[in-house]
């Protein structure tokens, strides 16, 4: 799977927890070439509207990010659910 589609697929699931509209806005980055921003502003409204996710999901956020050579940095740990336990 693509990096784009693994991106959209954890948007879409969490369409039921967050807006859908934002969702659409937060994916709309990819059709401009800008997965970074795309999967950065997901994660950042995760944490905005305090979205509890599962591990599975979190562990699809560290591989993206890892996959996009992103730093592990307190975007991505502030919205650990082992965190919110």
């Amino acid at each position: 799977m693509s990096i784009n589609n693994k991106i959209r697929a954890l948007g879409e699931g969490l369409k039921h927890r967050i807006d859908a509209s934002i969702i659409d806005f937060d994916l709309e980055y990819i059709k401009h070439s800008e997965n970074v921003l795309a999967f950065e502003t997901l994660c950042d409204h995760i944490a905005d509207y305090d979205v509890v996710i599962t591990k599975d999901e979190y562990n699809q956020i560290i591989n993206i990010a890892n996959e996009l050579n992103l730093k592990i940095d307190n975007r991505y740990l502030y919205i650990n659910p082992d965190n919110k336990l």
